[in-house]
């Protein structure tokens, strides 16, 4: 129990390493039903403790909104009871495999008088960082996450069996069973336990809330939760973004239907209609690439439809040309920032677009008919240049393929592409042709919106060196950044 005074610590002050590890050691809030950040009384302090205090507030008996157990007895969940104010939730859980556990810890809550009780496994390693929370009661997200996650070999196929094996015996961990006390605002129908996804490298990567309808292989929702403060500026936007094109383009296919906007342990939440389909990146292959380009470039056009020229665009471009400038004007000189501003110049009038800002293959799904679909709208633009989002993913595609992401060849790939000569290069020209010419664009303003494309997005390399290093990026780690690098390559070689 925590006695004493309490100051919560802060978890902006800590080093990416240690925050990201301890923030997703308690990923599992996002199961809770609290909207604020809970006050918690930890009735049995484990390896998720210290990360727990980063996240809730101190409780005093009798008005706790969570109460932290291990295994569930009977006087810890006696004292649990004493601890929660009506409604409050209990979590209990274990890392250690108990003959029978699941079955135990749900009887035991409700002999305890606690309902509602869900089960989830945390996998797929216990030793590693969690990538889901799976629960238990939901034969839908049991059978969803196996499908994902296919055996690669005998072992793999032996291990499944065991793994089944121990679920139907409710013997797997590490467990959580969140259960709650009857009372305050939670009383009424039980909705279906939802697969709570956790992958990803650093604290700013989401959480996902995947919901499934009983009897229905395919969730029907996805819910995205900020596990940081510092990423609920980009779903704050993505939410903005999606309700916009909700109102003025109801009926364009390809975009999450936007359904609202909720809170979660003090963290923001945006709920959207759940994307079915193939990952693009899974499907790409040299073959299938003047195929998956033109899918795209077709999805583009139609995002487009109905743009006019307006002066909004070219005051976004002012705002990164300026940031660039201040953060990275001596990496490219004088005359690198003169090029710059004639491109900016140059796109002044262009047609003003929504741009998607990270239209690569990792966030592109083939969905009904094999039409591409775009997820992960936190960095868009709603009032953006065309021809920008075709640029990111012609490049990142290339990339793909060459494997210049894994050998950090990234700008001896991107050269490749943009010399018409070599086979990928003939088809991002034949592609950037038939969208310039979709959209009226003059082709000599395609070196400027490439020009402007990568001065963009330089800014995310500034902003993921700072969150790396918790401080400002010194000029050398600067001059390495990725994106850089692509300008560089423009301004070096101009093509176009």
């Amino acid at each position: 129990m925590v006695e004493g005074p309490f100051e919560r610590p802060s978890d902006a002050d800590l080093p990416e390493e240690s925050r990201n590890d301890l923030l997703r050691r308690v990923d599992w809030r996002f199961l809770l039903r609290c909207p604020e950040p809970p006050r918690v009384i930890d009735l049995g302090p484990g390896w998720d403790s210290e990360a727990l205090r980063l996240v809730s507030e101190p409780a005093g008996p009798g008005e706790a909104d969570l109460a932290v157990v291990g295994f569930p007895s009977r006087s810890s969940l006696r004292a649990a009871r004493n601890a929660l104010a009506p409604g409050g939730e209990v979590v209990c859980r274990w890392r250690a495999p108990r003959l029978a556990g699941v079955q135990r810890a749900k009887w035991r809550l409700a002999r305890a008088g606690f309902v509602d009780a869900r089960p989830y496994w945390a996998g797929p390693q216990p030793d590693r960082p969690f990538q889901f929370w799976l629960p238990l009661d939901s034969r839908e997200a049991m059978n969803h996450t196996l499908a994902a996650r296919p055996p690669r070999s005998l072992v793999g196929g032996g291990l499944r069996r065991f793994w089944g094996r121990l679920a139907r015996a409710g013997s797997l961990a590490p467990i959580y069973v969140f259960a709650r006390l009857p009372g305050g605002d939670g009383d009424g129908p039980a909705e279906p336990s939802p697969l709570l996804l956790t992958g990803g490298h650093r604290s700013i990567n989401k959480v996902v809330a995947l919901s499934f309808t009983p009897r229905r292989a395919k969730p029907r929702e996805a819910v995205k939760f900020a596990r940081v403060a510092e990423a609920e500026a980009g779903l704050e936007r993505e939410g903005e973004v999606l309700a916009r094109l909700a109102r003025e383009r109801p009926d364009i296919e390809g975009v999450p239907v936007f359904h609202g906007r909720l809170a979660r342990c003090g963290r923001l939440g945006i709920a959207e209609g759940a994307i079915q389909g193939d990952p693009m990146l899974e499907r790409l292959t040299p073959k299938s690439f003047a195929e998956m380009a033109r899918r795209v470039v077709d999805l583009l056009i139609e995002l487009a439809r109905g743009s006019e020229g307006d002066p909004r665009s070219r005051t976004t471009v002012d705002e990164h040309l300026e940031f660039f400038a201040g953060a990275f004007g001596s990496l490219v000189g004088e005359s690198g920032l003169a090029s710059l501003r004639a491109a900016a110049e140059d796109v002044a009038g262009l047609p003003v677009v929504c741009e998607h800002r990270d239209c690569s293959p990792w966030n592109l799904v083939l969905a009904d008919r094999d039409r591409p679909a775009l997820l992960d709208w936190e960095s868009a633009e709603p009032d953006g240049l065309p021809g920008l989002d075709l640029v990111y993913f012609l490049a990142n595609a290339a990339f793909v393929l060459d494997g210049a992401l894994e050998d950090g060849t990234t700008r001896e790939s991107y050269r490749r592409l943009l010399d018409p000569g070599s086979a990928h290069g003939a088809l991002a020209a034949a592609e950037l042709a038939r969208y310039g010419e979709a959209m009226g664009l003059d082709p000599r303003s395609m070196r400027s919106l490439r020009l402007i494309c990568w001065m963009v997005h330089c800014r995310s390399d500034h902003d993921h060196l700072r969150l790396e290093g918790a401080r400002e990026p010194a000029p050398d780690e600067l001059g390495r950044a990725p994106f850089l690098g692509l300008l560089l390559e423009e301004l070096e070689n101009p093509v176009g």
